[in-house]
């Protein structure tokens, strides 16, 4: 029997949604969290600097300052954020399954990672290394020192397998468990070792007296840390990357979350009025409102008053940013032209 025109008709859609972009197909990350009113931001439940709740229950840390940072982007409102908590392993999974839109984590950025989970990192927001801790009093000043030593590290992380590398390499015969800085802490190891930041941050937060504890002044990887989201979504991937630069954008200029009130629509710098929304249509290329970087910096202050805020001189943690600054200043943060 012929196909009726109404059938044909239905043949005809389904095929126009299978070839045609965006038809056929569930809405993208963005349009779902614009309908859902917030975005799901996976954070790890950690010591204060990174991500951790206060004793009033908000969370607070570098990483989540990027979560809420997306949020004021997106909704001028940087409250509008619902945490998923993450570890080491549900970092992939949460992002796979769809139960959160953007991992705010300190995960290094690997291409096997990529491939592996199906995960891409949009831009970079911390560039560190990983390094070692050992006791104030400990014979361990150099490498060669954990000959015959225990030197603990996290399981499944870039961190484990760096350092079965470097053993290897120095014909080390160190013994390495499995475990994280309260074990090192307690004395069941002789090291520890884990990007220079998060030794800094265990030291100060975890450790029974700080001043008993010295990070080695070596740095034996590269560790380009970054958010992470899913490889499918190709304009959610672009809101992520244009959130992180913009805050990296703002601290080359010089804009505060003090001043930029102030500034926007009142600069002579092209960028810069690009940047706030007061010309051009980068808003509207990325789906979102034209004043979402003058909200995210309005929000969380710019790249560097995020960085102190959480890891600067006046912590706990005090690391210097070292590569964390500008490229104008002698660091590796770089965005793309604004225009």
């Amino acid at each position: 029997m012929l196909m009726s025109l109404l059938d044909k008709g239905k043949l005809a859609i389904l095929l126009l949604g299978l070839w045609l972009p965006g038809w056929g197909a569930s809405a993208g990350t963005l349009q779902q969290a614009l309908q859902h009113g917030d975005i799901r931001c996976g954070v790890f439940p950690d010591d204060p600097g990174r991500s951790a709740i206060d004793n009033e229950g908000v969370w607070r840390g570098f990483y989540v300052d990027f979560c809420r940072a997306t949020a004021a982007a997106l909704f001028g409102d940087p409250k509008r954020v619902q945490y998923i908590e993450v570890d080491a392993t549900t970092r992939f999974t949460s992002l796979q399954q769809r139960q959160a839109d953007v991992v705010m984590y300190s995960s290094t950025w690997t291409l096997g990672r990529e491939h592996r989970y199906q995960v891409a990192f949009p831009a970079i927001y911390l560039f560190d290394g990983q390094g070692l801790m050992v006791r104030e009093q400990a014979d361990i000043h150099e490498l060669a020192d954990l000959a015959g030593k225990t030197v603990c590290v996290t399981e499944n992380t870039t961190t484990h397998r760096n350092l079965v590398n470097l053993l290897a390499r120095e014909r080390l015969d160190a013994r390495i468990l499995f475990s994280n800085g309260d074990s090192f802490f307690r004395g069941h190891c002789d090291a520890y070792s884990a990007d220079r930041i998060n030794l800094a941050i265990n030291r100060a937060h975890r450790a029974d007296n700080p001043a008993r504890y010295r990070i080695l002044p070596l740095t034996f990887t590269r560790e380009p840390i970054g958010p992470m989201v899913r490889n499918d979504d190709a304009e959610w991937s672009r809101v992520i990357r244009a959130v992180v630069h913009a805050l990296i954008l703002a601290d080359e200029k010089g804009i505060t979350q003090a001043e930029v009130a102030a500034l926007r629509g009142n600069s002579s710098d092209a960028e810069v009025r690009n940047l706030l929304g007061d010309s051009g249509d980068l808003g509207q290329q990325l789906g979102l409102p034209a004043d979402w970087a003058y909200q995210a910096i309005r929000s969380v202050g710019n790249y560097s008053e995020i960085y102190r805020r959480h890891y600067g001189p006046d912590t706990a943690i005090n690391v210097e940013p070292g590569l964390n600054q500008p490229w104008s200043r002698g660091g590796l943060l770089f965005a793309p032209l604004f225009q």
